[in-house]
């Protein structure tokens, strides 16, 4: 396009509420710096996720669902726009923004006037219905492409990008797939929130599972509940007859907190020497420990489960009855 001939181009616009909206959500959607935070706290949401931290999941959660309900009731939008229209004698701000050769010219209704140098702009915004000169400090010039006058949106975009120096990348930022992009880190923050709830419901349940299991096998039991760092924390004894072993099941608050029990009471059994051949199985979520040496001890984590079984390796049927009912 020859610069010389083609080089005025203009738009009006009334900044309504539906405007200023749409101007709002396709500036704030393309700030980097907010997409790099939702993509770290998107990952430090999955590290929790995948240890089993759902409790933790779960608190985020709520406070983030709470800043969402104060933001929505609150208006956040629409107070910024009364505020911004108050400045304006409560009247929808008209603007004609005018671009030639020379500079960038705003000139309202009332008939004020600002012009902008193409240096000082730094990107450009497509939304569906605007195009958005980026300026520092969070700043922008509103066009309206359905009001474009001295060209199509293509060449007035080329037009730009020859003039204006500070544009670095010849690239105009699609608002669109920046706000599909925000959708679907906020629709992935809702999933891995619902299924903590979920998966934490069902951990908090496990021990009632084993407890009736075991009852309905012809087991005495006997539940207490604490407080384990900061966490409720419940405990089964396990009694049948006047057997030879004594049986705990305790449900810890996190997988964390069940697997350093476990490792410890591991050690107190061993005198601190927990030979290859005691560990019968160990994965993330499951560990398994056989101590058969005088004593038959058993030790068992599953996720925040821990069993532990004492007897003596004369009665070891006794152990591995209650293994076969819990391990079903």
């Amino acid at each position: 396009m020859d610069n010389n001939n083609k080089n005025e181009f203009s738009s009006k616009y009334i900044l309504d509420y539906k405007t200023y909206k749409e101007f709002s959500a396709g500036y704030i959607a393309t700030r980097k710096s907010n997409i790099i935070l939702l993509f770290i706290f998107l990952a430090i949401l999955l590290i929790n996720f995948f240890y089993r931290n759902y409790s933790t999941i779960i608190g985020v959660g709520i406070v983030l669902v709470l800043v969402v309900l104060i933001v929505i009731i609150t208006g956040r939008n629409k107070l910024q726009y009364k505020r911004y229209k108050s400045l304006n004698n409560n009247e929808d701000l008209e603007e004609n923004i005018k671009i030639n050769k020379e500079k960038i010219i705003s000139l309202s209704g009332k008939g004020n006037t600002a012009s902008y140098d193409f240096e000082q702009i730094i990107g450009i915004i497509e939304t569906k219905n605007l195009l958005i000169l980026k300026l520092k400090y969070n700043m922008g010039i509103i066009l309206d492409k359905r009001n474009l006058i001295g060209g199509t949106k293509e060449e007035l975009i080329d037009y730009l990008f020859s003039v204006c120096k500070n544009l670095k990348k010849k690239k105009v930022t699609k608002a669109k797939v920046w706000l599909i992009l925000r959708r679907v880190i906020l629709i992935l923050f809702a999933l891995i929130f619902i299924l903590s709830i979920v998966l934490f419901a069902l951990n908090n349940k496990q021990i009632d599972t084993y407890k009736n299991l075991l009852e309905q096998n012809g087991y005495e039991i006997e539940m207490k509940e604490s407080v384990y760092n900061g966490h409720d924390t419940k405990r089964l004894t396990i009694h049948k007859n006047n057997e030879y072993t004594w049986s705990y099941m305790y449900e810890f608050g996190t997988d964390k907190d069940a697997k350093r029990n476990l490792e410890y009471w591991a050690n107190l059994e061993t005198d601190n020497n927990i030979k290859d051949e005691y560990r019968v199985e160990e994965s993330r979520n499951y560990q398994k420990y056989v101590i058969d040496d005088g004593q038959y001890i058993i030790l068992i984590r599953k996720d925040n489960v821990v069993f532990y079984g004492i007897g003596h390796s004369q009665h070891k049927d006794e152990l591995d009855n209650i293994l076969k009912i819990i391990e079903k």
